[in-house]
């Protein structure tokens, strides 16, 4: 154990927490930007439904890092060496989301048309 990080937290019932407050406050953004009219309708869900992804995934690996760097069951490097890859997928993960939904895309320049 490299720290005390006291109970293992479950890692589903943080990455649902983590959407659902990343999603409450990107669609606070998203909404107050399409009402100054800076984004489409489309553009505010996208980004909203983006950031709710990406709370949940970055909560998740957060956690799951924190459980591996805590346990009693892993040696100090099994600890670091899962931690880190937990952080890795989270990275990964987040820039993957980015990505797809980029407005480069093929498939979101079909759905941000102007309102």
């Amino acid at each position: 154990m490299i720290a005390n990080t006291g109970t293992p937290r479950s890692i589903t019932g943080h990455a649902i927490s983590g959407g659902l407050i990343a999603c409450m406050l990107s669609g606070a953004y998203a909404y107050a930007k399409y009402k100054n009219n800076a984004i489409s309708k489309q553009e505010a869900i996208i980004d909203t439904l983006k950031a709710t992804i990406e709370g949940g995934i970055i909560t998740a690996c957060g956690i799951a890092a924190a459980n591996a760097l805590g346990s009693n069951t892993k040696t100090t490097t099994q600890g670091i060496v899962e931690a880190t890859a937990f952080v890795a997928v989270g990275t990964a993960s987040v820039y993957g989301i980015q990505m797809l939904a980029n407005k480069n895309c093929c498939i979101t320049p079909k759905l941000t048309k102007k309102d």
